[in-house]
């Protein structure tokens, strides 16, 4: 953007901060339209552009994510009313400006992000990622169009990362900065902003897997299909897809044969899903690329190859993502060493897929700084009104006033 647009668009900020505050109903009321017309299948082309087959699950989970019932939930949940005291009264009031720097891993992740500075009350300008396709840009254009009050609280910018003078002006325009994305992104932001500009971080994070019990029982195979299935159909590129898998063990055979029994069941779903394989080949080079150097198989690790799958038997008990899609790491991690072993990944831990888990395992995972546990199969599956890395997102972007009466 040159100086120019800039300064227009600073103008257009400070005319809508002057004006009305925007109801939360307006923004409920269209997005509800918006989801029966995608029910309805008015947006079948739009989505279907993405990935067809894919359209009626990404269509179940956008609309159960949008939907009027759930959305009045969470503002209900997440902005409980203010208790007054003697002196004061309390109000809530949005930030003020947004700027999220929002992420491709996830199609509509613009789109949602948006809607949660929307249901604030904020004002939004979003750096669309570069791999977003026009996805977000129509689908706010759909939005406009069923409610024009909305166009004044948001704006879409389409510039590149590299242009750090249009981000750290963007950034001096807004009241907070909503970072979607890994280390890297955060660290460029904190880089841009001043010190009196909030950051709200829904950082890179990593998921595992824990097995407990008798993992290597006869009767578990449906739940490793499960996790089987959730690696692939997440390609391991999600904040909740499954990296790691530890064992609640410390015996290396019981490590051996769980590897030898869950490879033909990864086989399986890889086939079954039909995954895309120039996408797994694209994602494997560029992974294992920055990658190779950082982890060499070392001599005492044994490894589980089939066509397009792979499992490596880790002495380690790092967490780290895997080096390729279609790659899982087993490590050994016995229910008494999780604290000390994950607690150092307090600020990166996300979701534990968990087997057969008991209390005491949950609660070790829980102290450890996990914010999320889960079946194997549901690492991935969206909850109604769960929190964001363990934290509500809309308190995050909303403060409290306190009034003297």
């Amino acid at each position: 953007m040159d100086i120019m647009e800039l300064k227009e668009l600073r103008k257009k900020l400070h005319k809508t901060l002057n004006g009305p505050a925007l109801p939360v109903n307006v923004v409920i009321d269209a997005v509800d339209i918006l989801v029966r017309e995608m029910q309805s299948g008015v947006y079948v082309d739009l989505l279907g552009d993405y990935d067809v087959g894919a359209y009626p699950e990404r269509l179940s989970l956008t609309t159960k994510q949008l939907g009027s019932r759930t959305l009045m939930k969470r503002l209900e949940d997440e902005l409980p009313p203010l208790a007054e005291t003697p002196e004061l009264t309390r109000q809530r009031a949005p930030l003020g400006v947004l700027l999220h720097i929002a992420a491709g891993n996830t199609d509509v992740l613009p789109v949602f992000t948006v809607l949660e500075g929307l249901i604030t009350g904020n004002i939004n300008i979003v750096k669309l990622p570069s791999h977003d396709g026009g996805l977000t840009e129509k689908l706010v254009n759909i939005l406009i169009h069923l409610e024009p009050r909305l166009e004044e609280y948001i704006y879409l910018i389409n510039t590149p990362s590299s242009d750090v003078e249009t981000l750290k002006a963007l950034a001096e325009m807004s009241n907070a900065v909503v970072v979607w994305g890994g280390n890297d992104a955060v660290r460029a932001i904190r880089c841009l902003t001043e010190p009196d500009t909030k950051i709200i971080e829904w950082g890179h994070k990593l998921s595992f897997a824990y097995l407990t019990g008798d993992f290597l029982h006869w009767n578990i195979d449906s739940e490793l299909e499960g996790l089987a299935r959730h690696i692939f159909r997440t390609q391991q590129l999600l904040t909740s897809s499954c990296q790691v898998i530890y064992l609640d063990t410390d015996d290396p055979d019981l490590q051996q044969q769980f590897c030898a029994r869950f490879l033909p069941l990864m086989e399986k779903e890889f086939e079954t899903d039909h995954v895309n394989e120039s996408e797994i080949t694209r994602d494997t080079l560029k992974r294992f690329a920055a990658r190779r150097e950082e982890r060499a198989t070392l001599p005492t690790e044994k490894e589980y190859k089939a066509a397009m799958c792979r499992i490596t038997a880790c002495e380690d008990q790092a967490l780290e993502t895997s080096d390729r899609f279609g790659h899982v790491l087993v490590k050994r991690l016995p229910r008494d060493e999780i604290v000390s072993v994950l607690s150092p990944y307090n600020g990166y831990l996300h979701t534990a897929g968990v087997l057969q888990g008991d209390a005491r395992v949950r609660e070790l995972l829980i102290r450890a700084g996990v914010n999320r546990i889960t079946k194997l199969s549901d690492m991935s599956k969206y909850f109604n009104e769960e929190a964001h890395d363990g934290m509500f997102p809309l308190a995050q972007y909303t403060r409290i006033v306190d009034i003297q009466k």
